[in-house]
């Protein structure tokens, strides 16, 4: 089992709602490209041991799926995994990809840009790469954090809110925004975890976990404060020129 398996299989109840609430995000997109769209080319940028490349290539086996991933371990075991399916591999990194401009139809890049110092460069060299359409996602941290963050006394207590999992960067809604509005191209954005999982822990049920998170999304959608959510995933649909 790999590890981007056992993320979603296992671990505390919490944790796993987390995850499977932005794969959930992602396969929707994904579901929605692929279904409204002829998608010869797709792509995952820090695709690991390939989960969501195998996705793709099962369930649209018309469409070549290149999987890349700076650690050439990960490649071979992705490689291994998926060498019956319609599916290449390439160890190369998120800022230098090995393809012409806007030659690859869809583009997917899942909790990656946190871990790269240099993640406008990223986020550019992404958007150039694809031909029809981005999908990507990465966290953030909740409104709740970030005023501990900024309160002296608070900070200790903040800090111990997150887990150290190599996150070098602090990567944010408007990112993205600038980078389109310098562009052509719309944007969609799901969000989830308004909450810091600390406090999800507390809540007896799943179910109620999502009823609950989805109205405090709910309102810091409409008041525009989706960068205070945890979980963020946009498709972001290229215009033609």
């Amino acid at each position: 089992m790999s590890h981007q398996e056992v993320m979603y299989l296992k671990g505390n109840r919490h944790e796993l709602w987390w995850h499977r609430k932005r794969q959930s995000f992602i396969f929707s997109f994904l579901s929605e490209i692929f279904r409204e769209n002829q998608i010869m080319t797709f792509l995952d940028v820090g695709c690991a041991e390939g989960f969501y490349l195998k996705h793709a290539a099962s369930a649209h086996g018309e469409a070549l799926c290149i999987g890349v991933d700076i650690a050439r371990t990960y490649v071979e075991k992705a490689r291994k995994c998926g060498k019956t399916l319609n599916t290449e591999y390439v160890v190369c990194d998120v800022e230098n990809l090995p393809f012409k401009d806007g030659s690859i139809d869809v583009v997917l890049c899942s909790e990656v840009l946190e871990h790269v110092h240099n993640y406008r460069g990223a986020l550019a060299e992404l958007f150039t790469v694809a031909k029809k359409y981005l999908v990507i996602s990465f966290p953030g941290h909740s409104y709740l954090y970030k005023v501990m963050d900024r309160m002296v006394p608070m900070k200790k207590i903040a800090s111990k809110l997150l887990t150290d999992v190599g996150h070098v960067s602090e990567v944010t809604v408007q990112d993205v925004k600038d980078l389109l509005a310098e562009r052509t191209g719309s944007l969609r954005l799901e969000i989830g975890g308004a909450l810091p999982l600390m406090f999800y822990a507390m809540v007896p049920s799943i179910k109620l976990t999502d009823v609950i998170d989805n109205v405090i999304c709910k309102v810091l959608k409409y008041f525009g404060a989706g960068e205070y959510a945890t979980i963020h995933v946009m498709k972001i649909a290229k215009s033609k020129s």
